[in-house]
């Protein structure tokens, strides 16, 4: 038998003993997980709203965004959409709009 055939079989042996609860011979590893919230979708409203509680206005919450004013212009308006990452951003500023005052002067 190949050497590759010996370790599948020994790799397959240390399943057999981990399932019936021998674990001297594994290395057991734990993986951390989280639970994110799902990207919400925003309409015009609700975008409005979220700019609204920043008490900005849209050349400022644009430039707070990272996007031209143009775009906060077209979202509020309802011609275009934001991306995952402005809609991650209203999520944020929409649990607490005091979020923004670490970026804010």
């Amino acid at each position: 038998m190949s050497k590759r055939g010996k370790r599948v079989i020994k790799s397959l042996q240390s399943i057999i003993d981990f399932q019936n609860g021998d674990t001297s011979k594994c290395r057991i590893r734990t993986v951390k997980t989280y639970n994110i919230e799902p990207i919400q979708e925003f309409s015009k409203e609700k975008i409005k709203a979220i700019r609204y509680k920043t008490n900005l206005p849209q050349t400022d919450f644009a430039e707070l965004l990272g996007v031209s004013p143009r775009s906060v212009e077209a979202w509020e308006a309802g011609t275009r959409k934001p991306t995952g990452t402005a809609k991650r951003l209203f999520q944020l500023i929409e649990k607490d709009p005091n979020i923004i005052s670490a970026i804010i002067r």
